[in-house]
């Protein structure tokens, strides 16, 4: 370190969700220095576990010697899992755990049950779309099936080119010549033709979709797999979930240990790499910019891990868009100002 108030890493990345998790895992397994800070007593952002005492309504840390088989667990992070157990799978997330070699242990189930207005009294099926057909005829109107099978029908086909790209082979600079287009040329052919529909929101109104309750079904799925409701889902993101209905042996997965056993693994991925660290309760206060570039962060913090973090090749923020824009003051740097314009305008100088 510069001094012996800093230290010094090759990537510094702020805040701990999945995104940032996932990109510190991977850098460190391609022998990178990474630091992660976490301002939050809990790692894994929106993708986390809380504890709550039940004699007192606190909730309590993790890092708590208080027996947590005593304890209220609730899950914050997603409510909806699939397409992760298995070796072969297009989820992007899978890929990652193969990548840096771990992963949590994966709890998988085949039967699908919900409690819906039009269904006060619950139902239990096998999951699949045969099954999904006769909810359809049970609490439907009388296009949903039709409904439900012509959209499939459009869209089956748009998730079936997705999933002949694996995500990861998506990259920003000419390399994607080597990894994308070479190895798979017929596939990005494919993608390409359909580029407009993959990335745009997906509009229930344009669809054949009329039916009431499918549509209120959809938004359902949608806000499982994302917290978002169909029209503010990606096209791509709804393609494969209508297909995953399709698909053979088709189940549920959920992790061992709930949400806290993805971020377990991803955390190991990271700390099993020597020089590599995360650190909860860190707040970064500022990224700081040197000659044009992030060259690290300065701490809310004081004391042991207080003062500035320096990051000798990069600083990644899985901030909010707000708060990473906030890392940065004003007038330090041209082009993040007039990104800042672009993207907040008049919020810029706005709470979050």
């Amino acid at each position: 370190s510069s001094s012996d108030d800093e230290e010094s890493f090759d990537i510094v990345i702020i805040g701990s969700g999945l995104g940032g998790l996932c990109c510190g895992s991977m850098l460190a397994s391609i022998g990178k220095k990474v630091c992660v800070l976490e301002s939050h007593y809990e790692l894994g952002g929106c993708c986390h576990e809380y504890f709550v005492d039940p004699t007192t309504g606190r909730t309590i840390p993790s890092s708590s010697s208080a027996p947590q088989k005593d304890l209220f667990t609730f899950e914050a992070g997603p409510s909806l899992y699939a397409g992760i157990s298995p070796d072969q799978s297009p989820n992007p997330l899978k890929h990652v755990f193969q990548m840096i070699g771990e992963e949590p242990e994966w709890i998988t189930y085949d039967t699908w049950g919900a409690f819906l207005p039009e269904a006060p009294e619950g139902y239990e099926l096998s999951i699949g779309a045969e099954n999904f057909l006769k909810i359809l005829e049970e609490y439907g109107g009388p296009t949903a099936v039709q409904d439900w099978e012509t959209l499939a029908a459009e869209v089956r086909p748009l998730a079936q080119t997705i999933q002949q790209i694996p995500s990861t082979v998506l990259r920003n600079d000419w390399g994607i010549l080597l990894t994308l287009i070479l190895r798979y040329p017929v596939a990005f052919a494919k993608v390409i033709l359909s580029a407009s529909e993959i990335v745009k929101p997906f509009d229930l109104s344009k669809t054949s979709v009329k039916d009431e309750f499918l549509k209120n079904y959809l938004d359902l799925l949608a806000f499982l797999l994302q917290g978002l409701p169909a029209d503010q889902t990606l096209t791509a993101v709804m393609a494969y979930m209508v297909e995953d209905f399709y698909r053979e042996g088709a189940v549920m997965d959920f992790p061992k240990g709930g949400s806290a056993g993805i971020i377990d693994a991803l955390v190991r991925g990271i700390t099993k790499h020597e020089g590599c660290v995360v650190r909860k309760q860190q707040t970064v206060q500022q990224v700081v910019v040197e000659d044009g570039r992030a060259v690290g962060v300065t701490l809310k913090n004081k004391g042991k891990d207080g003062g500035m973090i320096r990051a000798t090749q990069a600083v990644v923020s899985n901030a909010d868009l707000k708060r990473t824009f906030d890392f940065v003051p004003p007038n330090v740097h041209a082009g993040f100002d007039a990104e800042r314009e672009l993207y907040l305008g008049n919020n810029n100088n706005k709470d979050a």
